[in-house]
């Protein structure tokens, strides 16, 4: 396959190289035994040092989201709007200026690692097989592991990769409980929850508001945080956003505007 699309798909050079290593018995037992991504890691250079400020990296981060949300139509404004009203929700809580911009900038990127789920599984109208449902859940790892490697978001890391943690600590993809959730991650995990039922989803269409209410209620204590949840009504109550209502049928990929242009 890899030969067949030399040149079209893939650098011909490239192409070379790895056939090149067909017969290397050693080079594929290497591959096997040891981590093949810390071995390409290995081989990166040297960090650069890149000056950016905090409003360059809040434009790198809604950036990001863009290309996040355009993976699917059925996402189309999602990342934006969790962190709209994970914003909201923080304030709500009392925030401080420091702690709303990492909230923001988390919830921007929570779902950096469904870039790496396929679109069979994303846009699926029916229910997920065990198989896929556990692809799905490695979404959430990804998105840590991703940020991790970035120098400039390495502190939202871990709170962009909690948003499917639960308090009693069924959740993923740490599966840690309370004692380890902060406030953030709980805000946003609300946040994300809320939007996401409140538009319309391969499988269901959007839900109203207060029926979003009644099922995040029910799972308040066990997997939702109340003061978040309070926190978030009172935000919809007093501030009545709508989250990505004007959802397409479909994103055009070529048509993604610059952020900050």
């Amino acid at each position: 396959m890899v030969a067949r699309r030399r040149g079209t798909w893939f650098d011909p050079t490239l192409v070379d190289a790895l056939i090149s290593t067909r017969e290397d018995v050693v080079f594929w037992q290497r591959l096997v035994g040891d981590d093949p991504r810390a071995q390409l890691a290995a081989l990166e250079p040297e960090e650069r040092v890149l000056m950016a400020d905090d409003a360059c990296l809040d434009r790198i981060a809604r950036a990001f989201a863009e290309v996040i949300d355009a993976e699917s139509s059925w996402t189309f404004r999602h990342s934006r709007a969790v962190a709209e009203i994970a914003v909201g929700v923080g304030q709500v809580l009392g925030f401080s200026k420091q702690d709303l911009r990492q909230v923001e900038r988390a919830a921007l990127l929570h779902d950096m690692g469904k870039l790496g789920v396929s679109n069979r599984i994303l846009d699926k109208p029916t229910g997920l097989t065990e198989q896929e449902r556990a692809a799905m859940s490695r979404h959430a790892e990804y998105t840590q592991r991703i940020l991790g490697r970035v120098a400039s978001f390495r502190d939202v890391a871990a709170l962009a990769g909690a948003h499917h943690e639960r308090l009693d600590g069924q959740g993923y993809h740490r599966g840690i409980g309370a004692a380890e959730l902060p406030m953030a991650a709980r805000v946003i995990k609300v946040a994300d929850i809320c939007e996401a039922l409140s538009v319309d989803r391969p499988y269901r269409p959007a839900l109203a508001r207060e029926e979003v209410f009644q099922i995040m209620g029910r799972d308040v204590g066990a997997s939702i945080c109340p003061e978040a949840f309070e926190a978030l009504r009172v935000f919809l109550e007093r501030d009545n956003p709508s989250p990505a209502s004007a959802q397409p049928e479909a994103v055009d990929k070529g048509t993604l505007t610059a952020v900050g242009s």
